[in-house]
């Protein structure tokens, strides 16, 4: 969103599957790589856990825990888009989870 420069974001992602009651974990965190050029203004994602737990017949409990400092956004964008942000990727994990049957 102009006039903000673009977003950087450098992340390990890693799934925890071993969690009791056949929960699992998404969880990211930001890396430092020397290979990878920086785009724009580098973010740094402190934290990033997403707990899924089964709860009943095909449905999911997900928590997201997030503590992201994006870098030079003031209070009114997290208010007002940050949740849109998140609910699209909430969205996208959804839809990892299901299976095509047009195959």
């Amino acid at each position: 969103m102009a006039p903000h420069p673009t977003r950087d974001h450098l992340v390990l992602r890693t799934w925890a599957t071993d969690l009791p009651k056949g929960a699992c974990a998404l969880v990211c965190t930001s890396v430092d790589h020397e290979g990878v050029p920086v785009v724009g203004v580098r973010a740094n994602v402190l934290t990033s856990r997403y707990y899924i737990e089964p709860c009943g017949s095909s449905k999911s409990r997900l928590t997201h825990i997030s503590r992201i400092d994006c870098r030079g956004r003031f209070p009114e964008w997290y208010n007002k888009l940050y949740g849109h942000l998140c609910a699209a990727e909430v969205a996208r994990i959804r839809d990892s989870f299901t299976v095509s049957m047009d195959k």
